[in-house]
């Protein structure tokens, strides 16, 4: 049974530079404990504990056809809207205290979220990705990888259920390589637990395409905990003085990293 806590509301860990301009770590991660952060009580239980997967998804496949490809995107911007993905992300760019001039959409796809937002907040908008996209695309987009190669400069950059396809190790390069080129960065992915999983399948699965079934629960199953993202991201902002507020919607549905620096 999931612990007494308002739809409205999400489970929040934050943390602030220290005089030195590091982060202090709640606590760090290597002593074992978690970062103090409520959560629902299943996890207390034990009952949403599931080992990270390695598989692979379809779409990560680049011999997957174009006309395929492109009616999987359609089909994830029309689901990312109706869970309240796109609605939490553009909440978010609004609330920055700098006007944003420019959007940097990392794991862009074919960049349906760009043009959300460069229709919603008037923003340049500029999209990164390994695929390379249809040459029609009606936004701009840079084919390459974003752990490695130098990336467009923007305000902020956003990642949207990408980071889960990363290793730890990438996650933190990739952090790291986006503070050279933005002062923010927003990571929003799925939650590695029972609950959402046994949601998707339930709620979700009935409505999406083969393709994006299959793939809907291999993300879940490959992304972080929220504990393992914590520590990925205090390892990467560690000595940079960067600010990071992370926080888990009610029934694990997503968790949202937003770093500034």
């Amino acid at each position: 049974m999931v612990g007494r806590q308002r739809p409205s509301k999400t489970a929040t860990i934050e943390n602030v530079p220290t005089s030195t301009g590091a982060l202090k770590p709640e606590p760090p991660c290597t002593c074992g404990a978690p970062p103090k952060v409520r959560l629902p009580r299943l996890a207390g239980l034990g009952l949403g504990c599931l080992s990270r997967s390695a598989d692979t998804e379809i779409l990560d496949n680049p011999s997957v056809p174009d006309a395929t490809v492109a009616r999987a995107y359609r089909e994830l911007q029309r689901t990312h809207r109706w869970l309240g993905n796109t609605a939490a992300l553009l909440r978010l760019l609004r609330q920055d205290p700098i006007p944003i001039r420019s959007v940097l959409d990392i794991g862009c796809g074919h960049g349906g979220l760009l043009q959300e937002i460069r229709r919603q907040l008037g923003a340049e908008v500029i999209g990164f990705d390994l695929r390379p996209a249809p040459a029609a695309t009606p936004v701009p987009i840079l084919t390459g990888n974003a752990v490695t190669e130098p990336l467009p400069r923007a305000d902020v950059a956003v990642a949207v259920c990408m980071v889960h396809h990363l290793s730890e190790g990438n996650f933190i390069r990739l952090i790291r390589n986006v503070a050279r080129s933005c002062r923010r960065f927003i990571v929003l992915d799925p939650v590695r637990h029972r609950l959402p999983l046994a949601l998707f399948r339930t709620f979700v699965c009935p409505f999406l395409g083969r393709l994006n079934v299959k793939d809907g629960v291999t993300s879940i199953r490959r992304s972080y905990t929220p504990r393992e993202m914590r520590c990925a991201v205090d390892s990467a902002l560690d000595g940079s003085g960067g600010r990071v507020r992370h926080t888990v919607a009610p029934f694990y549905i997503r968790q949202v990293v937003d770093i500034s620096w």
